[in-house]
């Protein structure tokens, strides 16, 4: 992969905060205004492809249409030397993902907070007209204390029903296999409930430190999210309350019509359930 110049106009990187196929995520410094903020680039092997730009103008408009504590905010976007690259708030944590893997238990004290959050930023994402699609632990940056951001708008579609252009809530699968809904997997048009389905798998993870299914191979994987009922979270993880896994049966649905029918709802439970039987320091 080609290197990146050190600068971008008036950024000046000074350190790589994540990688992906065709972007990456950069702390910079703003030359203009002196302040740091998170910078995510096409790749140079990736530049000249069209698609990736309209994947960040997508990112922007849905991002320029949210306003909440929770939800990354992106400021504008520009191009430099041929690099389309968005330029966002900086929020220097790492994401959920790197912290299951570092260790489950060091999130147990602040989860309540991390997944009420994340539940308020899906909330606000709906009720601006938008389904994210791409739930998951990297997709929610978390600090010490549990405040997050959620990231990654890029493939959030209209809900269904709304006109939803190029972007529409009905078309080819896409998201993250790990916390794909059944109807997202059939290509079907989706909803809040699409969201929340995948959110359960996070919730899942959070508490037994892996997704609910697992398989060798993508399409095993995504079958098993079509017919397989999930396991329950107490076997793997004997301090989960069956008021939390009876709400992640409930999100883990095969049947939109089965699950709770917005994130309001989500959010309406996980302020009346206990995570924990046993008190976590």
């Amino acid at each position: 992969m080609a290197r990146l110049p050190e600068q971008l106009g008036p950024l000046k990187l000074v350190g790589q905060l994540g990688v992906g196929r065709h972007c990456q995520i950069w702390e910079a410094v703003d030359g203009g205004t002196k302040q740091r903020v998170a910078v995510k680039v096409v790749v140079p092997e990736a530049a000249k492809d069209a698609g990736q730009r309209k994947l960040l103008e997508h990112e922007l408009k849905v991002a320029q249409s949210l306003s909440h504590p929770t939800v990354i905010r992106i400021d504008r976007l520009s191009e430099e030397g041929g690099l389309p690259h968005l330029v966002m708030e900086l929020f220097p944590h790492p994401n959920l993902k790197k912290q299951i893997a570092a260790g489950s238990d060091a999130l147990a004290p602040r989860l309540q907070r991390i997944v009420t959050e994340t539940a308020l930023a899906l909330d606000h994402l709906h009720s601006r007209g938008w389904i994210h699609r791409d739930v998951k632990p990297d997709n929610v940056l978390a600090a010490p204390d549990g405040q997050v951001k959620l990231i990654d708008l890029a493939i959030a579609a209209r809900k269904a029903g709304l006109l939803g252009g190029l972007f529409g809530g009905k078309g080819p699968a896409q998201g993250s296999p790990s916390y794909m809904s059944p109807e997202q997997i059939r290509g079907q048009a989706v909803d809040a409930r699409a969201d929340i389905y995948s959110f359960g798998c996070m919730i899942f993870e959070l508490l037994a430190g892996k997704p609910p299914f697992a398989a060798p191979n993508a399409n095993d994987l995504l079958n098993k999210h079509v017919s397989a009922p999930p396991p329950a979270v107490e076997t793997l993880n004997r301090n989960a309350t069956t008021g939390i896994s009876k709400l992640i049966r409930q999100m883990l649905a095969k049947k939109p019509s089965e699950r709770p029918a917005s994130m309001q709802e989500v959010l309406k439970q996980l302020r009346s359930v206990r995570f924990f039987e046993r008190p976590v320091a």
